[in-house]
């Protein structure tokens, strides 16, 4: 995936006294397929600039590419009625030829990785996702100072003058809940950071990407925080990769370091005259999240003083007050793991609320009820699956009308979920461009067969145009399976784990070769003539003893059907029992006989005759009813 790098440097305005000169970098990942939309509106942009009031609230619209490795930028024009002074609402490119910053042409461009464009004080850079930032100066010299601390160790250090700290967190509430989103959170952090650590120079959300090994030194700045007259803003803000990962992966706990130009029997490639700072110490905190993300909040400044010339007092002095700082670091970091954590379970909640049917909503504010319910536990579950069939196909020949294809493609998959919950199913999430649902957890309902078939139906009914065209296909079996969370231990997300989830899609995938949207199992065709013996709402009819793959022992297969869209009368369905009869025990000729003349346009007497077709109508010598049905190209 790649990466869009925005270093936006605020300049200090006189007329505006509440603007603080200050550099702000951040990372965005470019997702491809969709619009992205940049401008200062964090709640409605997916790349937020607020600090740059020369960009507009909705600037410009982006476009990832991978497969061109391009980003294409595309200014949107300026709306007087919304703005009575509006922002420049320029896009720059660098010329190579002028060898200066340019408009780009009808305010578009197009980016490869490596290039930049500009919009009002911010540079926007396309990176690769996991690209490492440069080399800090500081790791090519020594840090004779190593401080190491865990979260509890830091705890029980007193805070020696809180003013500060307690001033800077006053912010935390309105901050919590001015944010919506990760970028967001960190954004607002690290403002917190800097007011609360007044010697900071610097402040940033790393991070090491998760499939880097342990001597890999990549390191990732997300999100950070400069002050613009420090060092660290004058020369570019570079966090030492030595420290980071002895934190964040060698250690896991909080590390601070002070370097010191005495290289003296260390080994160390540069002094730091040689990196241009005299007669200070720089120092740096590099706190690690305890979640197992790989994030670090780095916090980095300098303090007067070359660490080689002073007294042992005076160093201990300088690490006991950087030690306050690396108290404030964990505190900090807790307080953004435990926002992340309440902000991941509220959207997550959002999204089992559509899939949950309402009458399971109350578990979601009842944590431990839920925690209950959720262990994974063997259940009698009724399972539907729903797919739609063909869809990079169904893509192709909509590739001119992409977003309208997708549209229809979302309202299919909504209307399958919705007659899940609208029946008190649930929906076990999507599986590609299908819907698994099922009914039993988490207690079982002597009517969930019922209301699981009612379901189908009524998916079949709204997706009439999918299931005719045979690019939609339900199946619906019955029986034991494992439910509950079987993913990670921080989602509410429930799943199934068993052969008879496996068998409703084998059963679904057969709906295609028998030609019929609904394909039940044995168990379930005998529960609903149970409860409907008459069928007066829903029927079933054999379709014969199949062959599933993954099963060793044939099944019989049904098919389900409403009394409202009834396939046949009386006599028929009595004609249907001997032909399939006589189908199943070897009489191939009477089958074939009642087959053709009683049912010429039935699909699934269509499948059969295919069956007896391969073999010239002659069961093989080790027929015993079953088979694979073939579809309608003879596979």
């Amino acid at each position: 995936m790649a990466e869009l790098e925005a270093i936006t440097e605020v300049q200090a305005d006189p007329r505006k006294s509440a603007i603080q000169a200050r550099q702000y970098g951040r990372r965005f990942p470019l997702a491809a397929g969709k619009p992205i939309h940049l401008g200062r509106d964090e709640g409605k942009m997916d790349i937020a600039i607020p600090e740059d009031d020369q960009i507009s609230r909705f600037q410009a619209i982006l476009a990832w590419e991978p497969g061109k490795e391009r980003l294409t930028v595309q200014t949107r024009p300026p709306m007087p009625p919304h703005y009575p002074t509006p922002p420049a609402n320029q896009t720059l490119i660098f010329d190579d030829k002028l060898k200066k910053l340019v408009e780009a042409p009808g305010g578009k461009c197009v980016v490869a990785r490596g290039e930049s464009f500009w919009i009002g004080q911010t540079r926007f850079t396309l990176h690769n996702d996991g690209d490492q930032e440069p080399d800090s100066p500081v790791d090519q010299t020594v840090a004779p100072r190593q401080e190491e601390r865990t979260r509890a160790q830091l705890e029980d250090i007193p805070f020696a003058n809180p003013g500060a700290a307690l001033r800077a967190m006053e912010q935390l509430p309105a901050t919590i809940r001015a944010v919506n989103s990760e970028q967001g959170l960190f954004r607002q952090m690290l403002k917190v950071v800097m007011d609360a650590m007044p010697r900071a120079d610097a402040a940033a959300i790393v991070r090491i990407p998760a499939d880097a090994p342990a001597n890999d030194r990549r390191l990732v700045m997300m999100e950070s925080n400069v002050r613009p007259n420090s060092s660290h803003g004058q020369a570019g803000f570079l966090p030492s990769k030595r420290l980071a990962h002895r934190a964040i992966v060698e250690r896991r706990r909080s590390c601070l370091h002070c370097w010191s130009p005495d290289t003296a029997g260390t080994g160390a490639e540069l002094t730091m005259a040689d990196t241009h700072v005299h007669g200070v110490t720089p120092w740096a905190v590099c706190t690690p999240f305890q979640d197992g993300s790989r994030y670090a909040l780095y916090v980095a400044g300098q303090t007067g003083g070359q660490w080689n010339l002073l007294e042992k007092a005076a160093q201990d002095k300088i690490v006991n007050d950087l030690t306050q700082y690396q108290k404030i670091a964990e505190l900090l970091v807790g307080m953004i793991e435990t926002t992340l954590r309440v902000s991941r379970l509220t959207q997550q909640n959002k999204v089992i609320r559509r899939a949950w049917p309402q009458s399971l909503w109350k578990y979601l504010d009842d944590p431990d009820e839920l925690e209950r319910m959720l262990a994974p536990k063997e259940h009698e579950i009724t399972t539907l699956f729903c797919d739609l069939r063909n869809y990079s196909l169904f893509a192709s020949q909509n590739a001119s009308q992409l977003l309208q294809a997708q549209r229809e493609v979302s309202t299919a998959l909504s209307t399958m979920s919705g007659a899940i919950t609208d029946r008190d199913g649930v929906v076990a999430g999507f599986r590609g461009d299908a819907v698994l649902g099922f009914w039993g957890w988490p207690k079982a309902h002597e009517k969930q067969v019922e209301m699981a078939a009612r379901a189908a139906l009524a998916i079949q009914g709204r997706l009439t145009g999918w299931t005719q065209a045979g690019r939609c296909g339900l199946g619906l079996t019955h029986g034991t399976a494992v439910a509950g969370r079987l993913g990670a231990h921080d989602l509410a997300v429930v799943d199934l784990y068993g052969p008879v989830v496996n068998l409703t899609f084998r059963l679904e995938a057969m709906t295609k070769a028998f030609g019929v949207p609904i394909i039940v199992s044995q168990q379930v065709a005998e529960l609903l003539t149970a409860a409907d013996p008459y069928g007066t709402e829903m029927r079933t009819r054999p379709l014969g003893k199949v062959r599933a793959k993954g099963f060793p022992e044939p099944l019989w297969a049904h098919e389900l059907y409403s009394t409202q869209t009834q396939r046949f009368n009386d006599w028929q369905q009595e004609e249907w029992a001997a032909a399939l009869e006589s189908f199943t025990s070897g009489q191939w000729a009477d089958a074939a006989d009642r087959l053709t003349a009683v049912f010429p346009d039935d699909p699934v007497a269509h499948c059969l005759l295919r069956v007896m077709d391969k073999t010239k109508r002659r069961p093989p010598s080790d027929w015993d009813g079953s088979f694979a049905p073939p579809g309608p190209d003879g596979g």
